[in-house]
C-alpha cells in the first residue's frame, strides 16, 4: 500500500482534479493490463505512417504561437513539418529522416542542415522529446523503456485504467493511462528521481480507414506538458490519413544553402497529399 501511494504522489499533482478519484487497484487476476501494455509494444493497431493537417498551439518561456501546419511522419523517426502562414503561405519547413535534419526558413530563404540530435525538436520548435519519442506520440502511441517491470495497475469509476512501470530501485518511470476500451489516453515519463518528463494526453479519438480497409480510432486531438522547461503544446488534427510507407522525397528538401520562395520550384507543389482544411 506504502508503494502505490509513494506511486500516486506526483501523479496527483500533474492531474490536479482526478484526486476525487485516486483509483484502486486491480485484481492480480485482470488481464487487461497486460494485454494493453503488450498492445503498444507490438504496435499491432497504431499506423506506421500518416500524412495530415494540424494546429500547433505552443506556449514556452521563449517562443509562443498557433499555426496551421502540414505534417508526414513515418516510424521510427522520419518527420515532415510544414509551418504555414496567412492564406496557407509556407513559413518554415522542419525535415528529418531520422540521421539528417534540414530546416528552411521561407522568410529569410535560409537553410540549415546537419546530423540529428536528441535536443532537436527543442532547439527549433520547443518541444522536450527527442525525434523518435516524438514521432511515436504524434502517430498516437509511446515507446516503452526497456528492463522496467509492471506495478500494481489502478482502477478507476470511470472505467480508466492505469499501469506504472518502476526501475530496478523502485521509482516509477512510466505511468499509463487507457480508457474502458483500451484506448491510450495518458502517458507520463519519470526522471530517475521521481521527477516528471514529460505528459501526453491523447484525446478526441475518430474513426480512420487504414490503406487495408480496416478502421482505427485516432486521436485528433494530442496535448503536451514539459514540467521542468515550463512549456506546453497541444496539436489538434483537422485530417489524418494513415499511410503504408510515405515517400523518401518528402524527407529531404533539395535546395540550395541559401533560397528564394520563387527558386522553390517543383518542391513547393509537394504536398502532404491531404485536402485543404
Amino acid at each position: 500500500m506504502i508503494r502505490v501511494l509513494v506511486r500516486l504522489g506526483p501523479i496527483l499533482v500533474l492531474l490536479g482534479c482526478r484526486t476525487l478519484d485516486p483509483g484502486a487497484p486491480l485484481e492480480t487476476t485482470d488481464p487487461r493490463p497486460q494485454a494493453w501494455l503488450s498492445a503498444l509494444v507490438s504496435r499491432g493497431v497504431e499506423p506506421q505512417a500518416i500524412r495530415a493537417r494540424a494546429r500547433l498551439d505552443l506556449d514556452a518561456p521563449d517562443l509562443s504561437f498557433d499555426r496551421p501546419q502540414r505534417m508526414a511522419v513515418e516510424r521510427p523517426a522520419r518527420l515532415r513539418v510544414e509551418v504555414l502562414g496567412l492564406f496557407d503561405q509556407l513559413a518554415a519547413v522542419v525535415v528529418t529522416d531520422g540521421d539528417r535534419y534540414q530546416v528552411y526558413d521561407a522568410r529569410q530563404g535560409d537553410l540549415q542542415s546537419g546530423p540529428v540530435d536528441a535536443n532537436l525538436l527543442w532547439r527549433f520548435a520547443r518541444i522536450d522529446l527527442d525525434p523518435p519519442r516524438a514521432v511515436e506520440i504524434l502517430l498516437g502511441s509511446v515507446r516503452l523503456a526497456p528492463g522496467l517491470r509492471m506495478g500494481t495497475p489502478l482502477g478507476f469509476e470511470s472505467g480508466d485504467v492505469s499501469v506504472g512501470r518502476f526501475d530496478a530501485d523502485g521509482v516509477l518511470r512510466e505511468d499509463y493511462r487507457f480508457d474502458a476500451e483500451g484506448r491510450l489516453v495518458e502517458a507520463i515519463s519519470f526522471g530517475p528521481d521521481g521527477a516528471v518528463l514529460w505528459k501526453a494526453s491523447f484525446q478526441d479519438y475518430r474513426e480512420v480507414d487504414r490503406p487495408n480497409g480496416s478502421k482505427i480510432f485516432f486521436p485528433y486531438e494530442i496535448e503536451l506538458n514539459f514540467p521542468r522547461v515550463g512549456a506546453r503544446a497541444r496539436l489538434r488534427y483537422s485530417m489524418v490519413r494513415i499511410e503504408t510507407r510515405l515517400p523518401d522525397a518528402l524527407f529531404h528538401l533539395d535546395l540550395p544553402e541559401k533560397s528564394s520562395a520563387a527558386s522553390l520550384g517543383t518542391w513547393a507543389r509537394i504536398d502532404v497529399g491531404v485536402g485543404r482544411r
